[in-house]
């Protein structure tokens, strides 16, 4: 037995390592022009670099007049020297004008974002707004298709992966060798392969119609489909997925036939696990630089999670063991020892939980200001009222008190489903990084003079940079000569770029720029020269949004 459970470990590791990694959400580091910037002249092409790798299948590229005249040589491409970088030869000779760049691409893990970056050639009046062009970058929303589709998969998943394991470790003897419990089970495996199967099966069209932006009629096609699983990370992912597929249906048929024998308790118990392993690999952990541990703490993450909620699948279906004279005993155990696994479930989850928000989040702020935050907030509440009710089916399992059990139970159970949704949508949606939102810091210089640094909207382009300079009483600094601030990209060499702010009253400095011309980390020196010579010097470190 323990030759075969190795060689199904093993065969995971190397599926998994094959596939190259993948990122979530791609966004713009920098484009050539960059944001309402400004030329002299028309550029030859338009490049566009993006954080991470991007796919070469259904991205586009395309600039118009203002006129909505196509200008580009519709040869759009990804540069064959960095997969990073789309780009695409523009007419000759443009005149002045504004111009739109309309772009789309496809992250390497399956998540499109598309945008528009306006520039203009020439200093003369445009005859289009700016404003009224849409420039922020937009990734895909989750539609009810994904949600209900995806939050099958997890379900079913989380159900198979927890009755497996809880018939291993928590079920008394006396209950694994009940005939009505093995039945039980059997009947909830059986429903559980059915719905992973459907939600596998549906996941390949409803990922092309995410990716290529087609309606489900027009993804069912051969070769949208082929484009699928031959060009796309996620295809590599979906062969797994339906390889595992197939010999869990191979396990778990033996499974049931020999009666829960543990050899076939065990390889469909890894199986299963491996196809939660295969989310980890297109959420926003394999985006990291460090990926193999990103993906591993998600991954546990999620794991954790599809215990603790399956668990309680397995104690609903078998809540009329309570009620019967001869069984209740030995379910009130059954929920005591799942009670110590409950607390080691919370504790893996609050820390692989915090190690993510750290990953994703630039500041507290975006909790309440992002789609992402606010849906990671929801679901944060919801697993503190999960915690409650598991607290009280503790106290009522190690009373012996049966009596409002279910209720409870239901209760944990359901607010453990909508945990499932709000997962979903986690997955699919751009993370806070993005969208840090404006940036304010201060810092006390020489111990006596104290400078707050303030940038507005803090996304690439222009934006809006304000000194406040106070002296150790909360008086405005005076008898300023200078204040610049010195921009250095702390993503790639760039050069350096100054600035000289403006005096607006005392102790407050303005000016507006396009400094940060790309996404990512920044340092930004501050330097006041007062009149008599003296300097107060400080550095803040600013994380730069796309949006």
């Amino acid at each position: 037995m323990k030759n075969s459970i190795l060689l199904i470990t093993v065969l995971y590791l190397f599926l998994f390592l094959c596939p190259s990694f993948a990122s979530a959400h791609a966004y713009i580091l920098k484009s050539t022009p960059y944001e309402n910037e400004i030329v002299d002249q028309a550029p030859q092409k338009v490049t566009i670099e993006f954080d991470e790798t991007i796919q070469a299948s259904f991205n586009s590229l395309e600039v118009f007049d203002s006129a909505g005249n196509r200008v580009d040589q519709k040869n759009g491409r990804i540069n064959p020297k960095n997969p990073s970088i789309i780009e695409t030869d523009l007419a000759k000779n443009l005149p002045n004008d504004t111009y739109s760049i309309k772009w789309r691409v496809v992250s390497s893990d399956g998540h499109p974002v598309e945008g528009v970056i306006p520039f203009q050639v020439g200093n003369g009046d445009s005859t289009q707004d700016s404003s009224d062009t849409n420039k922020e970058s937009k990734g895909y929303i989750p539609q009810l298709d994904l949600i209900i589709i995806r939050w099958l998969h997890y379900l079913s998943n989380a159900c198979l992966v927890a009755m497996l394991l809880f018939y291993l470790f928590v079920l008394p003897k006396e209950l694994r060798e009940n005939a009505r419990v093995s039945g039980t089970l059997g009947k909830l495996l059986k429903l559980s392969l059915i719905t992973i199967s459907i939600s596998i099966l549906l996941s390949l069209p409803l990922q092309a119609t995410i990716e290529s932006g087609l309606s489900w009629s027009k993804v069912l096609g051969i070769k949208v489909l082929i484009d699928m699983l031959t060009k796309t990370f996620f295809g590599e992912i979906w062969i797994i997925q339906i390889t595992s597929l197939v010999f869990l249906f191979f396990s778990s048929y033996l499974l049931i036939k020999k009666r829960f024998h543990s050899l076939w308790v065990w390889i469909s118990f890894i199986i299963g696990i491996g196809l939660l392993l295969t989310k980890a690999f297109t959420s926003h952990a394999s985006s990291s630089t460090n990926v193999l541990i990103t993906v591993s703490i998600d991954f546990i993450h999620l794991l954790s999670a599809s215990i603790w909620i399956g668990s309680l699948i397995v104690l609903a279906v078998l809540i009329p063991l309570s009620r019967n004279v001869d069984t209740k005993g030995l379910y009130l155990d059954t929920i005591r020892t799942f009670s110590k696994w409950g607390i080691l479930l919370v504790i893996v989850l609050t820390f692989t939980g915090v190690y993510g928000s750290f990953s994703y989040f630039p500041n507290l702020r975006t909790l309440l200001t992002t789609n992402y935050g606010r849906v990671l907030s929801g679901k944060i509440i919801l697993l503190g009222i999960m915690i409650i009710f598991a607290a009280v089916n503790f106290v009522k399992g190690k009373r012996n008190k049966e009596k409002g059990l279910p209720a409870t139970l239901w209760g944990e159970l359901m607010a453990g489903a909508v945990v499932l949704v709000l997962s979903v949508l986690l997955t699919n949606l751009p993370t806070a990084m993005s969208s840090p939102g404006p940036f304010k810091e201060t810092k006390t210089v020489k111990q006596e003079s104290n400078i707050t640094f303030k940038a507005s909207p803090n996304v690439i382009g222009e934006n809006t940079f304000v000194l406040s300079l106070k002296d150790k009483h909360g008086q405005p600094i005076k008898d300023i000569e200078q204040a610049t601030l010195t921009f250095t990209s702390l993503e790639m060499d760039m050069g350096e770029a100054t600035k000289t702010l403006v005096k607006v009253k005392e102790g407050i400095y303005q000016g507006k720029g396009m400094n940060f011309n790309m996404a990512g980390r920044w340092n930004v020196h501050i330097h006041i020269l007062t009149k008599n010579l003296e300097t107060l010097d400080t550095d803040f470190k600013v994380f730069v949004g796309s949006q």
